[in-house]
């Protein structure tokens, strides 16, 4: 039965080749005959003329004329699977998804039970976002051959995009156990087993790519991300180790490893690395550039400066190299050197906007907010659709206490970008400042609901409701949600503190405030509320030294916290 089948298959290939042979015979030779009576008639020119004319366009690099030629073939062979099939990768490469997509549906919908073009639908559905009908495309190819290791991969692939994750681990568990020699089934497998945490078996995945393929370094790369989520410090070194021995002159991983080094506080070692790395990568100042900017990254501000710095002395004057050693200055708080290196990054650079926007709050810090107004005016100038510039613009306003045009700038940027969470809450802040609490309910239940999981607003809202002494039981709920996503934030706890002070709970308050208190040290204040608390409990000790510690820290408005320290002093000499 087998010897038929590859006989079988020898003789389709060969009526193949010989349907070619007689297109390329007819196209050489000619297409008109002439008659006895000397008129000329066409000859019927069959669908391999078209296919092979097709072809020949295609290596040539012309696609559209290509597929005009194998329209042809297939409009005189309607049935031809494999025509219509060559059709469709034609216009894909053609970069015209849509209608690949209907020629492939069309072969479907006649064959249905065809592997190859349920595959290649599904394909076009994936590069189309269409998820559910990839799935549902490779789904169907996998119950007709349900040992296929390719169908596996690519329906696990759809899973993890769609966050199903058990579904694409038991794909990718089942294409290893088809192919045990499965680099792909592994490394993916190792890919979702992290993502499920399930650390012990994606190691034991990973491990089998090595073995597997010991010169390929995509699973011990993904090792190495694995050893440190998982804090295994020894096999993290280990790994890098063992590619660096393999390979010295593998600069991902070099880097990898110094930038490994400096994160984990190991200076001098990150130093020893990076220096390797330099000299295999041959003085590279690509290479030099990224061990900048790792420094930069890691805060190490005076080992970034000092690269970039060699850099710009060795004759490699970029402005992005401007722009990054500026960032270092103003890490290391040299305010002057920042702005004259971010003065040189120039107009034709990407990063002279940004450059701008940097240069505008520096000159605020220093006092100028003339100059800062009108650097941000610029940038926004050259980029007048970026909403983030119309929020950068709205902070200085809001900064010089110029509420009214902070307000309108903020507006603005929302006018082209309506569903923008920054600015909303960015606006719901000024008009707190402003006055209008109304509005800034108003503005930050908008972010609460375009973005349920937003600490800040969420905290904001509840607390605004607790000033305004209403909807306490719903500010109670909006901060504990707050504090679930940022549970040890100090002025969360300070919030949740005075909703209990407001609902006269002051027992709890005094806990959560003295909370707040340790977690914010020296905020006037939460230090203020931590006294209105200790009163409200007859603490009156501990209540005027948090008054005192408040009013040390409180910049100004200090009369009212004055007008309390006085009373609470005479309470104190009237119990003496």
């Amino acid at each position: 039965m087998k010897i038929r089948k590859k006989k079988a298959r020898f003789w389709n290939v060969v009526g193949v080749l010989l349907c070619v042979c007689m297109a390329l015979n007819m196209w050489a030779c000619a297409v008109h005959k002439k008659t006895d009576s000397g008129r000329t008639r066409t000859k019927a020119v069959g669908p391999y003329y078209y296919y092979t004319q097709s072809y020949l366009l295609k290596k040539g690099g012309k696609i559209s004329e290509a597929i005009k030629f194998l329209r042809e073939a297939v409009v005189r062979d309607e049935d031809s699977v494999f025509l219509k099939t060559e059709l469709a990768k034609l216009y894909l490469q053609h970069n015209d998804p849509q209608q690949a997509l209907a020629m492939v549906e069309g072969i479907n919908e006649r064959q249905p039970k065809h592997v190859s073009s349920l595959i290649m639908l599904g394909g076009i559905h994936a590069a189309l976002n269409h998820r559910d009908e990839a799935i549902e495309a490779y789904e169907k190819a996998l119950a007709l051959d349900p040992k296929s290791e390719r169908t596996h991969l690519l329906l696990g692939s759809e899973y993890i995009k769609s966050k199903e994750y058990e579904k694409a681990l038991s794909m990718y568990q089942s294409a290893t156990k088809a192919n045990p020699s499965s680099f792909a089934g592994f490394f993916h497998l190792g890919y979702v087993l992290t993502t499920l945490k399930r650390y012990d078996m994606a190691e034991d995945a990973f491990l089998k790519c090595v073995e597997l393929k010991p010169d390929n370094e995509l699973a011990l790369f993904e090792l190495i991300k694995l050893y440190e989520a998982t804090e295994k410090d020894e096999k993290v070194v280990r790994t890098y180790e063992t590619i660096l021995a393999d390979n010295p002159r593998n600069i991902k991983a070099g880097i990898g490893f110094g930038h490994y080094y400096l994160k984990t506080g190991r200076t001098e070692k990150a130093e020893e690395v990076f220096e390797q790395a330099k000299v295999q990568s041959r003085a590279n100042p690509m290479v030099e550039k990224q061990i900048a900017l790792i420094y930069l990254d890691e805060k190490h501000y005076q080992k970034a400066a000092d690269h970039l710095e060699a850099l710009l002395g060795n004759g490699l004057d970029k402005p992005q190299l401007h722009y990054f050693l500026a960032m270092a200055f103003e890490g290391l708080k040299k305010t002057d050197e920042a702005i004259a290196s971010f003065e040189k990054v120039s107009e034709a650079s990407s990063y002279h906007n940004s450059a701008l926007v940097r240069l505008s709050f520096l000159y605020e810090e220093k006092g100028d907010s003339e100059k800062a107004l009108r650097l941000m005016n610029k940038a926004l100038e050259e980029q007048p659709n970026d909403p983030e510039l119309y929020l950068f613009l709205g902070a200085l306003y809001e900064e010089i206490e110029a509420y009214d045009k902070a307000i309108s700038t903020l507006k603005k940027g929302l006018d082209l970008q309506p569903g923008n969470v920054r600015l909303h809450f960015r606006l719901g802040v000024v008009y707190d400042k402003a006055g209008d609490k109304e509005a800034c309910i108003r503005e930050m239940s908008t972010v609460v609901e375009t973005d349920p999981t937003h600490a800040e607003a969420l905290n904001y809202l509840g607390y605004t409701y607790a000033e305004l002494g209403k909807n306490l039981d719903e500010a109670e709920e909006l901060i504990k949600k707050a504090m679930k996503y940022k549970p040890d934030d100090g002025y969360i706890t300070d919030s949740l503190g005075w909703v209990y002070y407001m609902k006269g709970l002051y027992g709890e308050a005094v806990k959560l405030l003295e909370e707040a208190a340790r977690l914010v040290p020296g905020d006037a204040t939460v230090l203020e509320h931590l006294g209105d608390a200790y009163l409200k409990t007859n603490d009156l000790k501990m209540c005027l030294e948090s008054y005192i510690k408040a009013l040390k820290n409180k910049e100004k408005d200090k009369a009212p916290l004055e007008e309390k320290i006085e009373s609470v002093q005479e309470q104190l000499s009237q119990h003496e």
